[in-house]
């Protein structure tokens, strides 16, 4: 399986002002990557999230991959492909003499959903491939929105699933790396994939969700709870205005 392309985090918000406000206290910052009212970006560090006022739900994010060689290359693996480029407009395709994309057209969109519904959107811009094929051929890893120091330690997107076995194999079949740690998993691509790095993780839980996670320091209790947060086990535990949860956890040193 070839690489799934560059990984970023849409978030679904219901009042766009509310929740970026909300964001920025904790140190985000934007990225200019927006589209008032509709969409914005802010980082943290390399870490970046957007916050979309038009998603149906959350959904994880993957761009610049050639998109008919990956898709032909996942409905091989057996993988459910959906809703291949059903927005023609949102992407300048190569066209026949009839208007259809070509076949082998690199660029365009579609989905994939995992066992308990989460949502993994594919989609290149004739301009996304360049740096992407750029960073592949440089072995090196691609670097986000860098910022000086923030607030927040580093951020992993845990989605948390109702079959944590059935979850992991699902991912280790898009080409994905699984390591197993109690009842939960780090998802990450082979090392042969560096240049495109990016850490995931899955929990098991009653019921399908997503969880941010912030691996950092912890001990600055006079900040957290001024900005809403309450003390849980080793860290801390917030609700952002769209009801998501957020963890705070020692350490700056991921598992993987």
């Amino acid at each position: 399986m070839g690489p799934l392309g560059f990984y970023s985090i849409c978030l679904k918000t219901t009042d766009l002002d509310e929740t970026v406000g909300y964001y920025r206290r904790l140190g985000f910052v934007p990225t200019g990557e927006d589209a008032p009212g509709l969409r914005i970006s802010l980082a943290n560090g390399e870490d970046a999230l957007t916050f979309m006022s038009f998603l149906d739900a959350n959904l994880v994010n993957f761009r610049g991959a050639h998109i008919h060689r990956l898709m032909s290359e996942l409905r091989a693996a057996g993988i459910g492909v959906t809703d291949y480029n059903v927005r023609p407009d949102q992407q300048p395709l190569m066209l026949d003499e009839r208007g259809e994309p070509l076949p082998d057209n690199e660029c365009g969109h579609f989905t994939v959903y995992d066992p308990d519904g989460h949502e993994l959107f594919f989609n290149t811009h004739p301009p996304e491939r360049e740096p992407f094929e750029a960073a592949l051929a440089d072995g090196v890893a691609h670097k986000g929105h860098v910022g000086g120091r923030h607030l927040l330690g580093r951020l992993v997107y845990c989605l948390e699933v109702t079959a944590l076995d059935a979850s992991v194999a699902f991912y280790e079949s898009l080409g994905l790396v699984g390591l197993r740690e109690g009842r939960s998993a780090w998802i990450t691509p082979p090392l042969r994939h560096r240049a495109v790095h990016f850490v995931l993780q899955l929990r098991a839980a009653a019921a399908a969700g997503c969880v941010l996670r912030f691996f950092g320091d912890v001990t600055d209790d006079v900040a957290w709870r001024a900005r809403g947060f309450v003390a849980e086990g080793p860290g801390w535990v917030g609700v952002d205005p769209d009801g998501r949860r957020l963890e705070l956890l020692p350490g700056s040193v991921l598992p993987c």
